[in-house]
């Protein structure tokens, strides 16, 4: 994996969750166990193409998506998925200018919410390119940037 890239991929996603979703990031970052996450997956296309996966502890849902809203009723499960996608969709906006540069133009696909994010992976020919973990009072998020082989930083 490139360090490089995930320093950038970490400062992008710490950022973003604090500004986006008034999430404040912890210094205890560690890689927490995937069962129960939820997973959101930004697929692009380029000068190469790749994908950015969000995966979070499902109970960040309903604080993601009432901070983002500024809601004070409960949030459902549309909107906490939809938050998500959200989440990624930025994230991913600004990671690739920051990591590759602002020369070349990366096309985003919507995102789309994954109930296994593994399989969906593996159908893909990637590398990947950088991963990071980031924890909150509320759980945890993990950002793993996969491109395809002929990407370089």
């Amino acid at each position: 994996m490139n360090s490089s890239a995930e320093k950038i991929l970490y400062r992008k996603a710490a950022l973003i969750f604090e500004e986006l979703g008034f999430l404040m990031p912890r210094s205890d970052n560690v890689e927490t166990d995937q069962a129960d996450r939820v997973s959101a997956i930004i697929t692009f296309t380029g000068p190469f193409s790749g994908c950015l996966l969000v995966s979070l502890s499902s109970g960040m849902l309903p604080q993601l998506s009432t901070n983002m809203l500024g809601a004070a009723e409960q949030s459902n499960e549309d909107l906490e998925r939809d938050s998500l996608g959200e989440i990624a969709n930025v994230i991913c906006g600004n990671a690739l200018p920051a990591i590759y540069g602002f020369e070349p133009v990366f096309h985003l696909e919507a995102p789309e919410l994954l109930d296994d994010p593994e399989s969906m992976i593996d159908k893909f020919n990637y590398k990947k390119e950088a991963e990071v973990h980031i924890s909150f009072d509320s759980g945890n998020a993990s950002v793993t940037l996969l491109v395809d082989q002929t990407a370089s930083t």
